[in-house]
């Protein structure tokens, strides 16, 4: 009787929510991080990257637009510069964190990831289980790579 009546509650809820909640976009919000001038954190869902605004151009971290689109990101770069975005770097290979780079890549941006990263790639795209959207890194660090840009300079990157 009283798991009948907890079935009941939660499918009262879980239909209250259905249509309504599936017309909500993910709730999204950018925010400068104290202390600094040109650091910001991107929230997404319950997703969060950060990106560095420079001189030359943007350091974005993981696009985080697994089954979601990646606009907002870009949005909420465009919102804070009018720089390009230079770079993405992928934290680690986890989907949700990974996925939907391709509207960064179609901008320009170059990708950074571990070594292994790439190789988990390689490996998921030889078994054909490779998400499409997620964008094959440009570049990769195994130890320790510098990005280094200024209005003075072009960007260099040094392993």
């Amino acid at each position: 009787m009283k798991i009948s009546i907890c079935l009941t509650v939660l499918t009262a809820i879980v239909a209250g929510l259905g249509p309504a909640a599936a017309q909500n976009p993910p709730q999204t919000s950018t925010k400068k991080v104290d202390g600094t001038d040109n650091v910001y954190v991107f929230r997404y869902g319950g997703h969060q990257s950060i990106f560095i605004v420079t001189p030359q151009g943007v350091i974005a971290t993981d696009p985080i637009a697994y089954l979601r689109p990646a606009k907002p990101y870009i949005d909420a770069i465009k919102a804070v510069t009018d720089k390009p975005i230079k770079y993405v770097v992928y934290s680690h290979h986890h989907y949700d964190h990974i996925a939907g780079g391709q509207p960064f890549k179609d901008l320009g941006a170059t990708f950074i990831a571990h070594r292994r990263t790439k190789e988990r790639f390689l490996e998921l795209k030889k078994q054909k289980s490779l998400l499409a959207d997620v964008v094959m890194p440009d570049q990769v660090v195994d130890d320790k790579k510098s990005i280094t840009m200024s209005a003075a300079t072009t960007p260099t990157i040094r392993s």
